[in-house]
């Protein structure tokens, strides 16, 4: 075991894990600005893995739209996301027409990736503000959404420190060596179980608004879709042939590292929350 990376995530994690539950807590400004600095850093460590596969993405237009992508949810303004997505299309196109070209360059691969990335980080990690904003279209007691996110974030957490000692204890067999040659059944299941135990703590302690069926299926969904979407950043990491999406954390990597699993679950744990109608 790599016990200088572990103090590493434990003293970032000391550092870190305040910051988010405080402003998933608090709302408003507070965690649409913490929402806006992942979305920039995780669209910066995207457009740099797909420099790895000689693509040039538009990194600032991509980002200018990624952060007005979340600033749009937060503004009660979802409606106009189309407009933004077709605006930065037409420019990427005109850019596209008029830019130097580069042997062996792709105009469609550069426009493809500069959107996706606007897709796949800023539009998934903006479901979070979503749900943090969701008691202003039902009613519900504004301060409730922020336990929801805790919970969220806190099963994703457990569910990932579990997968680790779990996996490092007792994993013997390969969930996906092809994409993640470290994960193991074990620990996957591991992080499942206590994913959905933590969810269960937390509805006991803090979690207001929600029946516990309903902390179990945010747990379920983080222990089985929170793992998923890692393997998905992961096949990106390992197309592009690097470890981490950057070192910007010590002992994390990068952004897209630290919040790859709620790129997926936010959005399935907002459509449960739509359909019993929190």
């Amino acid at each position: 075991m790599d016990w200088r990376n572990l103090g590493q995530r434990v003293m970032v994690g000391v550092i870190f894990i305040p910051v988010i539950l405080g402003a998933s807590w608090y709302g408003k400004q507070a965690f649409l600005f913490l929402i806006e600095v992942i979305i920039g850093a995780g669209l910066i460590e995207f457009y740099n893995l797909a420099k790895q596969k000689h693509a040039r993405p538009q990194r600032e237009l991509g980002i200018i739209a990624g952060l007005g992508f979340s600033l749009l949810i937060y503004a009660g303004h979802s409606d106009k996301i189309s407009l933004l997505l077709t605006g930065l299309a037409v420019l990427l196109l005109l850019v596209e027409l008029f830019r130097k070209p580069e042997p062996g360059g792709s105009p469609l691969l550069n426009a493809a990736t500069t959107i996706f990335g606007v897709v796949y980080v800023a539009g998934l990690l903006s479901f979070l503000v979503l749900i943090r904003e969701m008691p202003r279209a039902t009613g519900a007691e504004y301060a409730h959404a922020g336990t929801w996110l805790i919970l969220i974030f806190v099963t994703i957490w457990i569910c990932d420190t579990a997968a680790y000692f779990v996996g490092k204890g007792f994993g013997t067999h390969k969930l996906y060596e092809r994409v993640s040659p470290k994960k193991t059944w074990e620990g996957a299941i591991g992080g499942l179980v206590f994913a959905v135990l933590a969810a269960l703590a937390c509805h006991g302690t803090f979690v207001k608004g929600l029946r516990m069926v309903d902390a179990a299926v945010i747990g379920l969904l983080a222990g089985t879709v929170g793992q998923m979407s890692d393997l998905v950043e992961s096949l990106f990491k390992r197309d592009a042939g690097v470890k981490d999406s950057s070192i910007l954390i010590p002992g994390h990597g990068g952004m897209l590292d630290r919040f790859d699993s709620e790129m997926l679950v936010a959005p399935l744990v907002y459509l449960y929350l739509l359909a019993v109608g929190v």
